[in-house]
């Protein structure tokens, strides 16, 4: 019960982190509403329900398996279940926050090399999104995103290759979560893919950009959930994100 009271918990966050971007993705991509083939409130109403659906179960499934091999939700975990809290971690906070914003620097930095290497659009880049939705867009990064690609991916991954080629001997060796974090961190840049054909032909040095520059992030982010746990993993995507919403303006 202690692992589906706290995927709960997970879900609704990241079903409010699922709400939260919804203005920015029409910001970036006015003509969508036009497009939809249901009202809009109908189609945020469906959404909201499937992902609900599907974090409850790979929440549950995350929280379940990675709690034996040391991945897990501290502060959450206490939360929900009405015990003391930890202790926050100086170190940790400090270096969730560094590596989050050195992150989102260096994708910003290789970003603005790479553009002159890039295709022409197919439509004109989002400009002029307004502060407050870039904002928003930042949550569903930094709670919806890390609960599907670390919480579950990474440790379903890392689990997996702990029971098999490590004959689930405890505690896991470092290769166990140095191999998940790779593997996970270079899905991660897969699933972009999607929204990066919206502005451009999904060309070789489309699909390098991509999936390289958000590889570097899930790195980043892989390796502060393995050190420190879930929350400081999406304190270090926030960070990253407030770099590249705010300060860069990213689209």
């Amino acid at each position: 019960m202690q692992h589906a009271r706290l995927a709960a918990f997970w879900t609704v966050a990241g079903v409010l982190g699922t709400l939260a971007v919804f203005p920015y993705v029409l910001a970036i991509n006015p003509t969508l509403v036009a497009q939809l083939p249901m009202p809009l409130p109908a189609l945020v109403a469906a959404q909201t329900a499937q992902t609900g659906i599907l974090l409850l179960l790979l929440s549950w499934v995350g929280l379940r398996l990675g709690q034996p091999i040391g991945l897990d939700s501290p502060f959450a975990r206490a939360l929900v279940g009405r015990t003391k809290l930890p202790a926050v971690s100086r170190r940790a906070l400090a270096g969730a926050v560094l590596a989050g914003t050195a992150a989102g620097l260096l994708l910003l930095i290789l970003d603005r090399l790479l553009q002159p290497l890039l295709p022409p659009t197919i439509q004109p880049l989002p400009a002029g999104v307004a502060l407050w939705k870039r904002l928003l867009a930042a949550f569903y990064g930094g709670i919806t995103e890390e609960l599907l690609l670390r919480l579950f991916l990474m440790t379903l991954i890392a689990w997996g290759i702990w029971r098999t080629a490590y004959k689930a001997q405890l505690p896991p060796d470092a290769t166990v979560f140095r191999a998940a974090i790779v593997v996970a961190a270079v899905l991660f840049g897969v699933a972009h893919l999607p929204a990066a054909a919206l502005f451009w032909p999904l060309t070789p040095v489309v699909v390098a950009r991509i999936i390289a520059l958000n590889t570097l992030g899930g790195l980043a982010f892989g390796f502060v959930y393995w050190q420190w746990g879930l929350e400081y993993c999406m304190l270090a995507h926030f960070c990253a994100d407030i770099v590249l919403q705010i300060v860069g303006g990213s689209g």
